[in-house]
């Protein structure tokens, strides 16, 4: 099995892209934005007839030179040189030399060491390419360049300069139609051409160096921020690895604290019942008998039997820390009878029915009165001060027969828990003392 050694990758000739690559690289410098990298050259040009000036390598004439030139040329006669115009294909530079070259070949009447050529492109389309070819003898040439080049070198003696060898290679030039230099091949050129790629490329580096100064310069700012944002992560690493034990105790604080916040907020919302208890014994009338009485968090619901529920609504609405009170159902009376059947509910304000500190239970606390004389035998017994909730209910003491009081005694209370008539203690009401053996009431 034969090895192919074909450069190619899908059908693709890989050297003749290389070529290409490289054909476009080096018209590089050619382009508009890019010519600027290499400048013109000067020269110091010698015609045929006149005398010698400054101008640019592509044949203009130079205003004013600022500095002598470092190249120079001749111009050789017209009757020396043949002229040949050829029409070719819209060719790469490179290749429309290879073709003058086949061209001159073809058409040179010397021989082929006695040849000398050259040729400029006089237009070019996307079609075609005009190129101008120019021959002549080295033979009839050699004695005329000498003796341009000796009276050269006869002036710059004269001027005191010695640029003896700059002198000795001079470029050899015929002009086209449209003062177009036409270069000969052989000469001094090559020198000039290394000099331009010498200076293109020192152009180029001072080029990208610029471009590399400027985007460090863009890119410095924010280094430096990159650079302070790791500082600064390293340092509160090492901050946080030194405080480790002290964030961990902070959190267990802050931990405590929010279970200490809850619990307040659940105290605070807390209805102490005894309380509740001892405002509904002072609140009720003695004609309400209270039934049942339920408290769900901040609200209180009761049932039972009294004259007026309407009324009884209105003296509850009037209580401090009460609100929201309403009736979930009509009060009822039954047939024949003298009391409606209630059902009322009430919001409690947790500030006021909440229950006591200490510190709150001692300031509300009432001062001890003095103690007072003793009483006769058989006197009532002195009554709990108004506003604190008894613990339980009093128990009824019968006055003795005869007994007298300085103050004047309460009236029966007709107030029941649970509708019963037997006398017992009730909320809000006082006491009804017991009858005497006699059935008499006092």
């Amino acid at each position: 099995m034969a090895i192919s050694t074909e450069s190619r990758f899908f059908g693709l000739d890989l050297n003749q892209l290389k070529a290409d690559v490289f054909k476009t690289w080096r018209r590089a410098p050619q382009w508009p934005p890019l010519s600027w990298l290499r400048p013109e050259q000067m020269l110091r040009l010698v015609p045929a007839e006149g005398a010698p000036s400054v101008v640019w390598e592509s044949g203009q004439p130079v205003a004013k030179a600022g500095r002598e030139p470092a190249f120079w040329a001749v111009e050789l006669p017209e009757h020396m040189v043949l002229r040949k115009t050829v029409a070719l294909p819209a060719l790469d530079p490179q290749d429309c030399a290879s073709a003058a070259e086949l061209e001159v070949q073809a058409i040179s009447p010397f021989a082929a060491d006695d040849l000398l050529w050259g040729y400029t492109e006089l237009s070019r389309s996307s079609k075609a390419v005009k190129l101008l070819v120019v021959l002549a003898s080295r033979t009839q040439t050699e004695p005329y360049l000498q003796a341009r080049v000796a009276e050269q070198l006869h002036l710059q003696t004269l001027k005191g300069q010695t640029k003896a060898e700059s002198l000795e290679q001079p470029e050899v030039w015929v002009f086209a139609p449209e003062r177009s230099p036409v270069v000969f091949q052989g000469f001094g050129e090559h020198a000039r051409y290394a000099w331009g790629r010498k200076r293109l490329w020192w152009n180029v580096g001072g080029a990208a160096l610029a471009l590399l100064l400027c985007a460090v310069i863009a890119a410095t700012p924010t280094a430096q921020l990159r650079l302070r944002a790791i500082e600064a992560t390293h340092a509160y690493e090492g901050m946080a690895a030194k405080t480790a034990d002290v964030v961990a105790k902070r959190d267990s604080l802050i931990q405590s604290a929010d279970k200490v916040a809850g619990l307040s907020e659940l105290l605070g919302e807390r209805i102490d019942g005894v309380q509740v208890l001892s405002m509904l014994t002072h609140v009720l009338p003695d004609d309400t008998a209270l039934q049942s009485a339920r408290i769900q968090g901040s609200k209180v619901t009761i049932s039972g039997l009294t004259e007026n529920a309407s009324a009884l609504m209105q003296k509850l609405s009037n209580q401090d820390g009460v609100k929201d009170v309403r009736a979930p159902s009509a009060a009822t009376r039954m047939g024949g009878g003298t009391k409606e059947n209630f059902t009322i509910e009430l919001g409690l304000d947790a500030k006021v029915f909440g229950p006591k500190t200490v510190v709150e239970a001692e300031a509300a606390k009432p001062q001890p009165a003095e103690p007072a004389a003793a009483a006769p035998l058989g006197a009532d017994a002195p009554t709990a001060p108004v506003g604190v909730a008894p613990a339980a209910p009093p128990t009824a003491v019968a006055p003795a027969a005869g007994a007298t009081t300085g103050t004047a005694p309460r009236p029966a209370s007709k107030a029941t828990l649970g509708g019963s008539t037997k006398p017992r203690a009730s909320l809000g009401g006082s006491v009804t003392p017991p009858p005497d053996a006699g059935g008499k009431q006092p």
